[in-house]
């Protein structure tokens, strides 16, 4: 825990011993009561993680245009014949791109191909770049992404170039 977290529950726990002194509650009430108040907010911090999309490439979508956004990715998706929509394909395209390059693979680029098959699977960029991507090959997708999400607790990968 980093220790903006530290100062937060300290922050919380002189807070609330203050508030109940100031109110006329007795000591053993107010130590009670603060240390909870800490523990409470030292809890948070672990319910409370980093945004998982924190490192997401940041795509353009008009403002009127947003609460449906997730809802046509979701419609592009067809259980009848298997395939996915250009939208989805493109988004989920775009974000594992950004992942790939985050560790030095440029997935276009024709020397880092053993790289990017090493890293997502045989054929699979070249799925998501063709023209009939399966729902499983978006599934496939979203799970190399997970795989190369940055893990919290070391440092950002360097790029090779």
């Amino acid at each position: 825990m980093m220790l903006r977290g530290y100062l937060l529950a300290v922050g919380a726990t002189v807070a609330a011993a203050l508030a109940l002194f100031v109110f006329g509650f007795t000591v053993p009430f107010i130590v009670g009561w603060s240390l909870l108040a800490g523990a409470v907010a030292l809890l948070a911090q672990l319910a409370f993680t980093e945004e998982p999309q924190s490192d997401a490439p940041h795509i353009v979508a008009e403002l009127e245009r947003r609460p449906t956004e997730i809802s046509r990715m979701s419609w592009a998706l067809n259980t009848h014949t298997g395939l996915a929509g250009q939208q989805i394909t493109k988004r989920v395209r775009e974000i594992l791109r950004h992942r790939l390059q985050r560790v030095g693979v440029d997935p276009d680029d024709p020397d880092h191909r053993d790289a990017a098959a090493a890293l997502l699977g045989p054929d699979l960029w070249a799925r998501l770049t063709g023209a009939r991507t399966t729902i499983v090959d978006i599934e496939h997708a979203l799970d190399a992404i997970d795989r190369l999400a940055p893990d919290r607790t070391s440092p950002p990968p360097r790029s090779r170039s």
